[in-house]
């Protein structure tokens, strides 16, 4: 037993200084706040005047760039917190939640820091220099509504006035709540990263996933596919680089939400935006907006059509003109920038360049259109730089380095 104590103790104590140079392999696997402290875009463990990132599956960095190497036993990019720390050299730490809308993303990341900087086993983790908010139009409005509905909230009372007051108690009494979830175990690095590789290998083993599971459907087709004129798509057809490309199962600005349901949602990132800016009162916060991918391509065909969402018990599942999607977009990005500027935050929108980009380039896909590709993660990041470079001058960030590659 006391050899085993031990053993334990050196195995904890190498992970520990160690943690953020185990390869992707193995970060992949890991679980509870400890994980955030394994990411390799920053200099040491514990990261010093850092960029936090917070958001949804964009904020993580989903997409084929990520599956290529999910099993990889090195230390690959493929998110923006990887390529904005290669080009500064300035730590950044993801707190990138997938499937998350504005309120999930932010009551988790608060309550994973607040959880690593009083942790007793750990250097004190200081507030983020800077925190990029990401809101994705493709699914974070309706994850909002799904989040606050599945927290109690009658969400059919959308005209309801008291909507603010309820949604700012629902926010105070959900953080309450995920912080008394963690245990004294999630302190323990070599806890955070077996149990996670038992938990997940041990589903592969014991789980069969149904032919119809969204994981086996292959949503996109090859741009270089082609069957014949009958089998072609008729919907979400894009012209990139003078080519017409099927985009496939793909997201747009939230076309199959009524303009009360934005308006609710839309209060629920603004209250969420609140409590960020409450809890890090000395950080530089920045909304950055994720355009997605039916609005940034010039659409050929007549109609597009943006993947079914299930609200209130129904599906809504409808095409559209290409021209509702330019207009939906645009009316968000207003709406997201005034709640932004309000509170004297900077917005950042690189819709325009991407825009641009898309003329030219595939930026999702072909294998999860949802999603950006490598190309994809580059222009965004390409994009959103200069701004960020400004809000590193501005929150007294020394960069060792500078990359326009």
């Amino acid at each position: 037993m006391v050899w085993t104590l031990l053993l334990g103790i050196l195995l904890e104590l190498l992970i520990r200084f160690y943690l953020h140079e185990l390869p992707y392999k193995f970060l992949n696997h890991t679980n509870g706040p400890i994980r955030r402290l394994g990411q390799y875009s920053k200099n040491d463990v514990i990261p010093k005047d850092y960029i936090a990132i917070v958001g949804d599956s964009h904020a993580y960095g989903f997409g084929p760039w990520l599956y290529d190497n999910s099993w990889s036993w090195g230390q690959p990019e493929f998110a923006t917190h990887h390529l904005l720390h290669s080009k500064t050299n300035v730590d950044v730490l993801s707190f990138g939640y997938p499937g998350f809308g504005s309120l999930g993303s932010c009551l988790t990341s608060v309550s994973e820091y607040k959880f690593i900087s009083e942790s007793a086993f750990w250097p004190e983790l200081a507030e983020p220099k800077i925190i990029l908010l990401f809101f994705y139009e493709g699914n974070d409005l309706i994850n909002n509504l799904h989040e606050i509905e599945q927290r109690g909230f009658d969400i059919t009372r959308i005209s309801n006035d008291k909507a603010k007051e309820e949604i700012g108690i629902l926010l105070k009494a959900e953080a309450l709540k995920i912080d008394n979830h963690w245990s004294w175990f999630d302190h323990l690095a070599s806890w955070n990263l077996f149990s996670g590789l038992h938990e997940n290998y041990l589903r592969r083993f014991t789980t069969t996933v149904p032919d119809d599971h969204p994981t086996n459907i292959d949503h996109a087709k090859d741009p270089e596919e082609d069957n014949g004129d009958q089998n072609k798509s008729t919907e979400n057809i894009a012209l990139i680089d003078g080519k017409e490309i099927d985009l496939g199962y793909s997201e747009g600005p939230a076309l199959l939400l009524t303009d009360q349901e934005v308006s609710l949602s839309m209060e629920v990132f603004h209250q969420s935006l609140v409590f960020m800016k409450k809890t890090f009162p000395s950080s530089k916060i920045a909304v950055v907006y994720l355009p997605s991918s039916l609005s940034i391509y010039q659409i050929e065909s007549q109609h597009l059509r943006p993947a079914p969402l299930f609200l209130k018990g129904d599906e809504r599942n409808h095409a559209f003109p290409p021209l509702k999607a330019t207009e939906n977009s645009l009316k968000l990005r207003n709406l997201v920038g005034n709640i932004t500027n309000s509170h004297g935050l900077r917005f950042i929108d690189p819709t325009e360049f991407l825009q641009d980009r898309a003329t030219r380039i595939l930026l999702h896909g072909p294998r999860d259109p949802i999603h950006f590709n490598r190309e994809g993660y580059t222009a965004f990041t390409e994009a959103i730089l200069p701004e960020v470079m400004i809000l590193c001058d501005t929150a007294g960030i020394i960069r060792t380095s500078y990359s326009t590659d």
